[in-house]
């Protein structure tokens, strides 16, 4: 016997959950059952037992961006570029070269291109057509793939990795999956018992194949509250990227939102798409598709939403058109705010300078200071 410790999984159901299986262990003498089935092995390493020299990090696909053997998600609005983007992660993985500056280990990617195989094919072509190169490497899953419902397509999706690596004689890096609505079909994207399942499936993949999984998802209704969907997702998951798109300008940005482990975190990648041709319709008007080009992202735009207590001062000393004491301002809401939510809401508003505090005075900026 190589061990020995009873398991008691099955036991836990038939005899009264947790707390019974407890029991059980506690009587010693079933430990030494050789009949019994051997509990699942845990690992473990003592902390006096970890290594105290310097260590060569190995765990970044894409240099502070995407970990190796981990779970990401780049997500946002509708037409912000996600694809596009995803794309040109996937190829510059595929070529081994090196993507918006950034260093790159290079290995096989596996694209599952539920929402539009077409679109993934017409852009990959508009990406070698716009570099002057073939992406070896690169495979565009045509058949949809649904990681809710059941085993079968985890299974296929492994079968098919397994194929390719064979005949290529590479290993897979990165699976990218577009979109995590649709490859999660029929789950409920608010629900933690739907979404876990395709959570686990995905962890399962990661997990048999040593690589990467980055997918696609949109924004919610509210796009300040970050990706749609199941808040727990973010456990999940160690890199969240989102998109954002000024369609005045055309300029568009990748922020790294969220980073587990690696450095990262806040770091702006600007890009514009750019439109390659491809050839023409029916009637000679040119078709087409885009390619991300890189480029400076702008400055972050520190807006701030403003409190009912903030916007209630700003017109109280609009309407006055002068500055005011500043405990004279207090007073004027006694009868709507708490004293010290205001004395608070006048502290922030001083220091993010939409007030001009002095001599107790307190004024909007381009109005008279006034003498009370």
């Amino acid at each position: 016997m190589t061990g020995g410790v009873r398991a008691y999984d099955s036991e836990i159901a038939a005899a009264g959950g947790a707390h019974a299986a407890v029991r059980r262990f506690e009587r010693k003498e079933d430990r030494c059952d050789d009949s019994a089935p051997l509990v699942r092995p845990l690992s473990y390493v003592l902390a006096d037992e970890l290594d105290d020299g310097d260590e060569t990090f190995d765990d970044e696909l894409v240099e502070g961006v995407i970990g190796r053997v981990a779970m990401a998600v780049l997500y946002g609005d509708s037409n912000s570029g996600k694809t596009f983007l995803a794309i040109d992660i996937g190829a510059a993985v595929a070529r081994a070269q090196a993507w918006m500056g950034r260093n790159v280990a290079g290995g096989l990617v596996v694209y599952l291109a539920t929402e539009a195989a077409n679109s993934v094919r017409l852009r990959l072509r508009a990406y070698q057509r716009f570099h002057g190169v073939r992406v070896p490497g690169f495979a565009i899953v045509q058949s949809p793939i649904n990681l809710y419902d059941g085993e079968a397509d985890i299974v296929a999706v492994l079968t098919l990795i397994s194929q390719i690596e064979a005949r290529l004689g590479i290993k897979c890096s990165l699976i990218i999956g577009d979109t995590l609505a649709r490859i999660s079909a029929g789950a409920n994207e608010n629900s933690g018992q739907d979404m876990g399942v395709v959570m686990q499936n995905t962890s399962a993949i990661i997990s048999a194949t040593g690589a990467s999984f980055l997918w696609i998802h949109h924004t919610g209704k509210d796009q300040a509250k970050g990706m749609r969907g199941w808040s727990g997702m973010r456990a999940a998951i160690e890199t969240e990227i989102e998109i954002t798109a000024d369609e005045a300008t055309g300029s568009r940005v990748a922020e790294i939102t969220k980073q587990r482990d690696l450095p990262g975190k806040g770091d702006r990648y600007g890009f514009r798409l750019e439109s390659v041709m491809l050839g023409s319709n029916l009637w000679g008007r040119e078709r087409g598709s885009c390619v991300v080009v890189s480029t400076d992202a702008p400055a972050k735009r520190q807006a701030k939403r403003q409190s009912e207590i903030a916007g209630a001062i700003v017109e109280f000393l609009s309407a006055r058109g002068t500055g005011c004491l500043k405990g004279r301002v207090v007073e004027h809401f006694a009868d709507r705010y708490v004293k010290s939510s205001v004395y608070k809401e006048i502290k922030k508003m001083v220091m993010d300078g939409r007030l001009i505090e002095a001599g107790g005075i307190v004024a909007l900026p381009g109005l008279p200071r006034g003498a009370e």
